[in-house]
């Protein structure tokens, strides 16, 4: 007996879709850099398509606060604050030291193997699509961790405040290739995990939570972007 046939699928929705995916990659990599005017047609123009999936992406960005709409002018990218970036640290080391303790506590064998195609992906120097690339592949690596522990609350506010922050951790694979160390400390952190080692498996995080702000604060002393002191 044949196969029912698929469904069509919605050519607006996925127009919407690669143009959101296209949108957000210029807004995180910093191609549409903080303050910048944009427009309907402008980005219908870049991305290829009409109003209707521009304005679609538009406001999924505006929900997760890289956009901001002005009446009667358009969109803005978000501008970023000094104050916003270490609010942003000091919030995640809370969130994600409470994660991995929790996750040493449940995690199992099967769980961390799933992980470790996550922790081996690196990016290339100067390659902006590698960039992204690593930074989807780094956002799934810690809420993954996060999720090991069981509190869907938490995985929740973790991804969302580790989705806000990934124009921040652009800025910090910019300033040199830390490629191969960040790769190291996943998998060290694996492997604490997998022991059950919970002081020294947050102890790793706090530690690698810092050096990524530290390579933040290099990027902003070299000037690679203006932001708001608040």
């Amino acid at each position: 007996m044949a196969r029912p046939a698929a469904p069509p699928q919605d050519t607006r929705t996925t127009v919407s879709e690669a143009v959101y995916r296209a949108l957000r990659r210029d807004v995180i990599t910093l191609r549409h850099p903080p303050g910048a005017a944009l427009t309907e047609h402008q980005l219908a123009l870049r991305y290829g398509s009409s109003r209707v999936p521009v304005r679609e992406a538009c406001r999924r960005l505006q929900q997760e606060g890289l956009l901001a709409v002005v009446p009667y002018k358009g969109y803005f990218v978000s501008r970023i604050s000094v104050q916003e970036i270490a609010d942003c640290f000091d919030l995640r080391l809370v969130l994600e030291t409470h994660a991995v303790a929790r996750a040493c506590d449940r995690a199992t064998e099967v769980d961390l193997e799933r992980l470790a195609r996550d922790a081996a992906v690196e990016y290339v120097p100067d390659d902006f699509d590698s960039y992204v690339d690593f930074l989807e592949h780094n956002l799934e690596f810690h809420i993954r961790v996060a999720e090991l522990g069981g509190n869907r609350r938490l995985v929740t506010s973790l991804r969302d405040l580790l989705w806000s922050m990934q124009r921040f951790f652009f800025l910090g694979l910019d300033v040199g290739d830390f490629a191969g160390e960040m790769r190291s400390e996943h998998e060290e952190l694996l492997e604490l995990v997998r022991r059950g080692a919970k002081v020294e498996a947050v102890d790793c995080v706090r530690r690698q939570i810092e050096r990524s702000r530290e390579r933040i604060q290099r990027a902003l002393v070299e000037g690679r972007i203006d932001l708001t002191v608040t």
